[in-house]
């Protein structure tokens, strides 16, 4: 996932302004005239914004944002303010050195992937002092490409020719066609180079999964739909699950199908994994319900955040340790009768659309309280309700593996009583665990020692 398509050298600016009105003008009018908007509207709608809920993300970055018609999915400035900005009365303003101010377009639906992009990358106090020491724009932009650009991949392990890539993808067609596949799904992260995959398999629904996020990836690479999935671990086809679920979810594949994975290795640097799945037979725990695949009221976009969140605390943990997690998803007027606050609601008072999911700011709030004991609860509209839970729900008929704790028997006995959804990570084996109706799906392997 690379920002610099949405980034031009020229949208780069050293301000002279020191208020946040007139920071925001002075980025403003570095849009080329050839996008067509109302400046003066989206200055005024930004203020507005920054008046609801501050961008500031601390460590000396904000990032104002707002969504409008625009001619492309989005376009970025940067603007560096060496002695900070005056906004009213609000003090977090005066230690901001840059400021992103980023304007999607509003049909555009790759703003969440930008600003959590923006947003991990920058919580990286050394990324951060590297942007604000260059003295001229020339080396913070080559800075900026260093960080935010594409990263050139090294292929480290077994050379394979393009002639081998392409006698495996054929091969790939044949033996999926074979075998009664309706679709593939093509994980190319680790490839050294892209090319036109979609070509080898005409006739066959085509579905791109990877963790960049530009809009024309699917026409560019021969491909019928994309799916965003974040890639945390090593292993081969490590986004095959959480890829086939959002598939479903999105309606992009159906309950009967059979599919084809095809994957390569982080260190190989070519396709070199090939997986047949049943969708019906691999998930029948979980589509073998009256009751969905996921909550009726539950929309798949704030599903899949809860899930890639889940997936981040797995892989990273805090500050270099492991984190266990769980997080109960659905109606919160179902869920609240099947819990009770072990401290105080850390979430009390805080404004719905500052602990919603599907604000990326919130990433950094959510592993910090992963620390206390208990479940987070998730309203069906992303908002975060409660942390620091113990769950009390039913768990007779609750059947699980050997090996599994109280935190999975809780998560499966909630999922079923409240027709909601739990999702564990381990804090032992780093495995992240989706549950529904009290049922289990591993969505990633186990991390042992």
């Amino acid at each position: 996932m690379h920002l610099s398509a949405y980034f031009a050298r020229k949208r780069l600016v050293n301000l002279h302004s020191q208020t946040l009105e007139g920071t925001l003008s002075e980025l403003i009018r570095r849009f080329s005239p050839a996008v067509k908007i109302d400046r003066e509207a989206v200055l005024q709608e930004l203020i507005i914004r920054e008046n609801r809920a501050s961008t500031c993300l601390g460590n000396g970055i904000a990032i104002p944002h707002l969504k409008i018609p625009l001619p492309r999915p989005c376009i970025l400035a940067i603007g560096r303010c060496p002695n900070g900005i005056k906004f009213g009365e609000n003090p977090e303003y005066e230690d901001v050195r840059l400021v992103f101010l980023i304007l999607f377009n509003e049909g555009w639906d790759g703003q969440l992937q930008v600003l959590a992009q923006l947003a991990r990358e920058l919580h990286d106090p050394h990324k951060i002092l590297s942007l604000i020491h260059p003295q001229s724009l020339s080396a913070f932009y080559k800075k900026w490409q260093q960080i935010f650009g594409e990263k050139k991949r090294t292929n480290q392990g077994v050379h394979v020719s393009a002639k081998g890539q392409r006698i495996f993808l054929k091969e790939s067609f044949r033996l999926a066609r074979s075998s009664g596949c309706q679709s593939i799904f093509l994980f190319p992260d680790s490839l050294g180079e892209w090319f036109v995959f979609g070509k080898y398999f005409l006739g066959m629904r085509r579905i791109l999964v990877t963790e960049r996020f530009q809009e024309d990836l699917p026409s560019q690479y021969g491909m019928d739909h994309l799916l965003n999935v974040s890639n945390h671990s090593r292993a081969r086809l490590v986004q095959m699950h959480g890829a086939i679920l959002i598939a479903l979810t999105r309606g992009f594949i159906g309950r009967d199908e059979k599919i084809c994975c095809i994957g390569s290795g982080s260190e190989s640097g070519h396709f070199d994994c090939l997986v047949f799945v049943d969708v019906a037979i691999r998930y029948k725990s979980l589509l073998d319900t009256r009751r969905g695949l996921i909550p009726k009221d539950v929309s798949t976009e704030v599903f899949e955040r809860v899930i890639a969140i889940a997936h981040q605390i797995a892989a990273e943990g805090r500050e270099g340790k492991p984190l266990g997690a769980m997080f109960i998803l659905g109606n919160h007027a179902k869920i609240k009768r099947y819990y009770k606050s072990l401290i105080l609601n850390p979430f009390q008072g805080y404004p719905r659309q500052e602990r919603n999911v599907l604000n990326p700011f919130i990433d950094e709030t959510i592993k910090e309280f992963a620390s206390i004991d208990g479940a987070f609860i998730v309203g069906s509209d992303g908002v975060f309700e409660a942390a620091g839970t113990m769950i009390n729900a039913p768990s007779r008929g609750i059947v699980l593996p050997g090996g599994l704790g109280t935190r999975h028997t809780s998560a499966a006995a909630i999922s079923k009583a409240a027709d909601s959804l739990a999702i564990v990570v381990s804090q032992s084996t780093s495995q992240v665990t989706l549950f529904r109706n009290g049922r289990m799906l591993p969505l990633s392997e186990k991390v042992i020692g």
